[in-house]
């Protein structure tokens, strides 16, 4: 695990945030940054703030999160429309979803880069190969334009450098955390209660695209049905997509419960046998995290950033291997010392991280950057020109190479399996 970041003197007394998604955004990336908002608050009193919205019809119901936040952050920030954002006068901008979307003219550009999995090719289907094309122009134009990048992990950072060509000296690598998830609020009304499930379930979270790999996951739950281990799979996040609505009303071992609040995230994570995370490409994997603080032992893969963020804290299964990852949840479900051993150990680990120490870090790249800007002269978005030459058409050149890569090479199967020992830098 990176070491923390010490707080240097500051730099930076006005930050502008594009958070023209944040009303919409409730998980994932909406949710770190709005921890991120409450805790720059809290750390530096002196800081003000200007939020830029998408509509000038969002500002009141922007105004209200802002006062959820913190009781301050409200009366220290302006509230404009996104369409300002390239005029602002503040020390820095900040991008928190991926992407420098509106550039600032004079103004520090930091932004946050979770991971670049929407270039990659995780998804075989022959029409996403225009869309990875698209995002990795659009990676790569980001990495050129922003004077800093913040990443979630390690394994995010080598990822920027090794595929978008970006500058390791401009990256900074900022942990997430999960110390928000109220374990003291927890609700026992869950959706299992409709349900009608009252043992010992696994539980997973998350999305349904292809680097989640729910389909390993699916042959595994078989698997143990077959060999009479009937402990079925709960299943939490966004609609069903086409693989497990064709297992709805099939699978007797499978309950698809949606979105559900914190305090029944909460409640699930306490009474799972063991959430179950087979991803394949993950920029941290906040989940992860959650499901330690919460108590729930943890099964992942040994992919991406995964074993960076779990240590020795959780069980790993093979990715690509049904078999093996079913062996894996037999084995814990059946131990109950192990099961144990892996909530306390997974306690621990997740102390670890905080909102706090990540606000801190990122607080400190965002310093780094004016004062790296200042000395080595970083040219201002007006001075740096176009992305391309004028003459050139602005969409075939970057697609060409994108087009013809699948015909010349096979897919790629996911993130090599990489370690990483929780002091590595």
């Amino acid at each position: 695990m990176p070491a923390r970041g010490v707080a240097e003197p500051t730099a930076v007394r006005h930050l502008a945030v594009e958070a023209s998604r944040l009303l919409q955004e409730q998980r994932g990336i909406g949710r770190y940054v709005r921890n991120l908002l409450r805790e720059f608050c809290e750390q530096r009193p002196g800081l003000h703030f200007t939020v830029f919205v998408e509509r000038a019809g969002d500002t009141e119901a922007m105004r209200t999160l802002l006062q959820s936040l913190h009781p301050a952050l409200n009366a220290r920030t302006w509230v404009e429309t996104v369409d300002r954002l390239p005029h602002t006068t503040a020390d820095v901008v900040w991008y928190p979803w991926n992407f420098v979307t509106a550039p600032a003219h004079e103004a520090t550009m930091v932004v946050t880069v979770h991971d670049i999995s929407p270039m990659l090719q995780l998804d075989h289907r022959w029409w996403k190969v225009l869309k990875r094309a698209k995002y990795k122009r659009r990676y790569v134009r980001t990495a050129r334009q922003s004077h800093a990048i913040v990443t979630d992990s390690t394994f995010s950072r080598d990822e920027l450098v090794s595929k978008v060509g970006a500058d390791a000296s401009r990256i900074s690598i900022t942990l997430l955390a999960a110390d928000d998830l109220p374990l003291h609020l927890a609700d026992d009304s869950t959706p299992l209660d409709t349900a009608q499930l009252t043992g010992p379930f696994f539980l997973t979270v998350g999305g349904q695209d292809a680097r989640k790999n729910l389909p390993t996951l699916y042959k595994a739950m078989d698997a143990l049905w077959a060999r009479g281990v009937r402990i079925p799979l709960v299943q939490c996040g966004p609609a069903p997509a086409r693989e497990t609505r064709a297992l709805l009303g099939r699978a007797p071992w499978l309950t698809h419960v949606g979105y559900v609040s914190d305090r029944q995230l909460t409640t699930l994570y306490r009474r799972c046998v063991a959430l179950v995370f087979p991803s394949r490409y993950e920029g941290f994997g906040l989940p992860v995290v959650e499901a330690m603080r919460a108590g729930a032992p943890v099964i992942c893969t040994h992919e991406s950033s995964l074993p960076e963020v779990a240590g020795s804290a959780a069980r790993y299964a093979p990715w690509n291997d049904a078999t093996g990852m079913a062996q894996v949840m037999q084995q814990l479900a059946e131990n109950t010392s192990l099961q144990a051993s892996l909530r306390d150990a997974g306690q621990h680990r997740a102390a670890l991280f905080t909102w706090a120490a990540t606000a801190r870090d990122t607080l400190v790249a965002f310093e780094r950057a004016v004062r790296a800007r200042g000395i080595v002269g970083f040219p201002s978005a007006r001075q740096r020109g176009p992305l391309l030459p004028p003459l050139l058409p602005p969409v075939l050149p970057p697609l060409l190479p994108e087009l013809l890569a699948p015909l010349a090479s096979p897919a790629i199967e996911g993130a090599a399996p990489r370690l990483y020992h929780p002091n590595d830098a």
